[in-house]
């Protein structure tokens, strides 16, 4: 009964202010470009081996077609004791490495070289905090019912913290990003909702939990800030060179929930 009293003064908060920034939004907006750039998602994960970067190329802004694909890369990885390693193009845009485990603490850099253009980033990877629980929660909101899913875990006081979550319904995909950060909750233990589309009773909700960089939450807040009608604009890379994209260093915990 307290975390459910606890958890509808959270969402009531949030909806009288109007779902502030630290709040969680679905992105789903275009990149604003003009001239064909090319496009890097890498990704780094704490307790994976695996690790996958996605490169495209952005097409001229009046062709509607997919990005093509970019499979002449030479993409390195590299932490700051020197352990290093390739990625090898296992599909069209897709390269991955195995059996490279990466630490707590470690520093990561991505070297992306690509057609005479070389493109950095790095990344340091921060203390995981494990997702406690995924609650849920009812609210009526008019004639419509909104059922919250709520990911609970114990944040770190003293430390600027930052979340990313994928959700998925029944095992689909949910379309879009989420994203929150500790900025009115630090040290506290965090309960902001995911809204998360038309799910309801007897629905399964799979969470998972990534802890981010602040780069890395900058460049989807400017996302989040286009889909709210402020003026388009590329969010910044964490790559050096001038590229699109980001490259994530990040923590994984996962969570499941039916919602009753």
């Amino acid at each position: 009964m307290k975390i459910k009293l606890l958890l509808k003064t959270v969402l009531i908060a949030l909806l009288i202010g109007g779902i502030n920034t630290s709040c969680t939004k679905v992105i789903d907006v275009d990149l604003n470009s003009k001239d064909p750039q090319f496009v890097i998602e890498g990704f780094v994960t704490l307790g994976e081996t695996t690790h996958r970067v996605n490169i495209t190329k952005t097409l001229d802004i009046d062709q509607g077609i997919a990005f093509p694909t970019v499979d002449n890369a030479i993409v390195t990885l590299i932490d700051d004791l020197g352990a290093s390693t390739s990625l090898s193009l296992v599909s069209p845009g897709i390269y991955e490495c195995t059996g490279y485990a990466v630490s707590e603490g470690r520093t990561y850099t991505l070297t992306v070289s690509v057609d005479g253009e070389v493109f950095v980033a790095s990344g340091k990877m921060m203390q995981d905090i494990p997702l406690s629980s995924v609650q849920t929660f009812e609210f009526a909101f008019g004639p419509d019912t909104i059922h919250a899913v709520v990911p609970m875990r114990q944040d770190i006081a003293g430390v600027n913290n930052y979340y990313q979550f994928n959700l998925f319904e029944n095992g689909i995909r949910v379309k879009g990003n989420f994203i929150q950060s500790d900025q009115y909750n630090d040290g506290n233990m965090m309960m902001e909702p995911l809204f998360a589309g038309e799910i309801g009773p007897g629905d399964t909700i799979d969470v998972v939990m990534f802890g981010i960089e602040e780069t890395v939450y900058d460049y989807f807040y400017t996302l989040q800030q286009n889909e709210q009608g402020a003026t388009p604009a590329n969010p910044t890379s964490n790559f050096s060179g001038g590229c699109l994209g980001y490259f994530s260093v990040r923590t994984k915990d996962v969570g499941q929930i039916v919602i009753p």
